[in-house]
């Protein structure tokens, strides 16, 4: 992590400012341990989960496996073996988040891709290469904050800003292959991509020292990239023409942290866990289909990874929902869809 002071002001500090200088240094080589210990989302976290679906399983609540029809989603390796032609897919999700704390309430927006992909089928091969890439961690917020310090017998107003850009992506390569009529499988290798940027910026009101000094800023940022291996395994039934049962496994390596500065670089290593889910959709007719699905992951052994390992432990996320083909136009249907699901975080 790299540490650096900036004065804000062109103006010389004097000597009952400079006091106040060092004792915010004394304070802000404590602040990353403190900072550090919020939870698996906090300061020294991963970030906010993503869900890499398309537009369709968003609709329905789905968990993104055991959905009808050709689809490319990676929690799905199997799904891509109903595709005849080609596929190029990207996703677009604007969000509109509210988090609320019993000390403040938060609201903001952002635009994400959690998906790209490309399907090519292999004919005589009898299976579809796949290339998808899509987001795992989130990393992006902002938070400012106001309040006051103590210095040298001074009451001091202070404001602080966290910052944090970046976030943790994965680049899979697949295949997906038919074995008969209704049963396929499908395998992934891939591997973990990303950077993040984190900074944290106090500034101090050298005015309420009784000084004529502008106010003294301190800021200090670093810079992490990830890397780590990861591998799918999915399999999708069809029982009968009215029924889709599917299933995948997601193993993860460890994820490799490292932070590089000017001062050195430092490392970490956080034990992802291994991903289970479980969907299912049925054809009621008239054009009408549902979904159900579920997902189990244990994020237990991450425990010795973060400094406050109380919010580790199994999560447990379900969702479902129904589609109706919706009415025809100019010889395409223009489908309705809606759905519930629930997502646990870690």
């Amino acid at each position: 992590m790299t540490t650096t002071s900036h004065p804000s002001g062109g103006r010389r500090v004097r000597a009952r400012a400079l006091g106040i200088l060092l004792a915010a240094g004394a304070i802000l080589t404590g602040l990353p341990a403190s900072a550090g210990a919020q939870s698996l989302l906090g300061m020294s976290g991963l970030g906010f989960p993503l869900e890499p679906i398309d537009a369709r399983a968003r609709g329905m609540g789905s968990l993104g496996v055991g959905l009808f029809g050709p689809s490319l989603l990676p929690g799905d390796p199997a799904v891509a073996q109903a595709l005849l032609i080609p596929m190029v897919t990207a996703t677009l999700q604007p969000s509109w988040v509210t988090r609320s704390s019993p000390e403040e309430e938060q609201r903001f927006s952002t635009n994400r891709f959690p998906l790209l992909g490309v399907a090519y089928p292999f004919g005589p091969a009898n299976g579809i290469a796949t290339l998808t890439f899509s987001g795992y961690m989130d990393q992006r917020w902002e938070v400012i904050r106001e309040g006051s310090v103590e210095l040298a017998g001074v009451t001091v107003p202070i404001i602080d800003a966290f910052r944090s850009e970046g976030g943790i992506s994965v680049l899979r390569l697949g295949w997906s292959h038919r074995l008969g009529e209704g049963l396929a499988v499908g395998a992934t290798v891939g591997s973990y991509l990303g950077n993040g940027r984190r900074s944290f910026r106090r500034t101090f009101d050298a005015e309420a020292l009784g000084d004529t000094a502008t106010a003294v800023e301190f800021r200090t940022e670093g810079e992490w990239r990830y890397t780590g291996p990861t591998a799918s395994l999915g399999v999708s039934w069809d029982a009968t023409e009215l029924i889709r049962v599917a299933g995948s496994v997601i193993w993860s390596g460890d994820l490799h942290a490292e932070a590089k500065g000017e001062r050195g670089s430092r490392s970490r290593d956080f034990d992802l866990p291994t991903e289970f889910r479980i969907g299912a959709s049925g054809n009621l007719g008239s054009g009408l289909a549902v979904n159900l699905g579920l997902q189990y992951a244990d994020w237990g052994g991450a425990d010795d990874d973060f400094e406050d390992s109380s919010t580790t432990g199994a999560v447990w996320s379900l969702g479902g929902g129904v589609e109706w083909e919706g009415p025809g136009f100019l010889g395409r249907n223009f489908p309705l869809r809606a759905g519930y699901r629930r997502r646990g975080l870690p």
